[in-house]
């Protein structure tokens, strides 16, 4: 008897857990959907599709042709996002403590990842206001950056005005992750 218990007690849970699941899941399309706010349209996974750079009026590609990366955005308001070139060298040791110095030159110019906390301060704007709490470039570490986020279907594109290789901004273009 004991153990049909603890088996309905178990199933009991397993439903309630998967009801919640699935109700909240539900109600995340819908807000997507139907409009909803921006800050429930931005949460989720993002897969990077590019970042262009804008200087003395070219624009270049920052993490050159087809970059990877990806970003969160969690309901609670944490993010974190890595980004990298398509192809960075392997070490020859094979030891990421050993790597060589031009080894770890192309690692360090070749990617970025940083973490931080995230609300949104404009809906009509689209602004967006991160704080870093860390960055592999730790001259970031602690500052607050204003971004400016369109949604359009699938497609979230980030204008960063300040960015930390110069130029009037950068723009990021992220898909939602499938």
């Amino acid at each position: 008897m004991k153990r049909y218990i603890n088996g309905l007690a178990i199933a009991f849970l397993f439903v309630t857990v998967f009801s919640v699941g699935m109700f909240s899941g539900a109600s995340d399309v819908r807000a997507k959907e139907k409009g909803g706010t921006l800050a429930k349209k931005i949460q989720g996974s993002w897969t990077l599709v590019s970042i262009v750079n804008e200087q003395d009026g070219k624009k270049t590609d920052e993490f050159g042709p087809n970059p990877r990366g990806s970003m969160i955005l969690t309901p609670d308001g944490h993010f974190a996002a890595i980004i990298m070139r398509a192809t960075l060298p392997k070490f020859a040791s094979n030891n990421r403590e050993k790597g060589t110095a031009e080894e770890n030159k192309a690692i360090v110019q070749g990617s970025i990842a940083y973490f931080g906390k995230y609300k949104v301060v404009s809906e009509k704007e689209g602004k967006v206001n991160m704080t870093v709490e860390g960055n592999t470039f730790p001259n970031l570490d602690g500052q607050s950056w204003e971004r400016v986020i369109t949604l359009k279907g699938d497609e979230l594109r980030l204008t960063n005005p300040k960015p930390s290789v110069g130029g009037v901004a950068n723009y990021h273009i992220w898909k939602r992750a499938k």
